[in-house]
């Protein structure tokens, strides 16, 4: 069965759970104290030379920028982001919830059937961006899920030019 016949068969395997915090820092130091987690993978976005990387929020084009942490538990990557500047929905979950589960992500074929029959499901785009480092080349996109589901579903996928 194709995607197209089925779109909503690629939510069953997350590739990534992604939080929001308001302090980097004191969270890694508190997961390495308390879990024994670590050592984490910090990046910048976008990062240094790759200012102009594309960044939409709302359907518009913006400016956030931001400071993720990645680790690897098992097979699921956690994903850890402190919004620095910017509007962005990452900063729009911190003043409206607080720290805390923000997304999960789902690698996926392609977009076009995913966002049509999340579209059908009264769920439109909320932000998007074109991947830097491990990712170049990839489209991630988040969904305005948070009121039906509790939070955000990310996809990401190649660019389709």
């Amino acid at each position: 069965m194709s995607i197209n016949e089925n779109p909503a068969s690629v939510f069953t395997m997350p590739i990534q759970i992604g939080m929001v915090v308001k302090d980097l820092d004191k969270t890694l130091e508190n997961l390495q104290k308390i879990f024994g987690i670590g050592p984490f993978r910090v990046v910048d976005f976008p990062p240094s030379g790759n200012e102009n990387v594309k960044r939409m929020y709302k359907g518009e084009d913006s400016d956030f920028t931001a400071k993720f942490c990645f680790f690897s538990l098992g097979n699921i990557e956690l994903e850890i982001i402190q919004p620095i500047s910017g509007r962005s929905i990452w900063q729009d979950h911190i003043d409206k919830k607080g720290p805390g589960l923000h997304h999960i992500k789902f690698s996926v074929p392609e977009h076009e059937p995913l966002r049509k029959h999340l579209e059908s499901n009264g769920i439109g785009i909320s932000q998007m961006g074109a991947s830097v480092g491990k990712n170049a080349g990839k489209e991630w996109v988040f969904y305005d899920t948070e009121d039906k589901i509790g939070f955000a579903v990310e996809l990401m996928n190649e660019i389709i030019k």
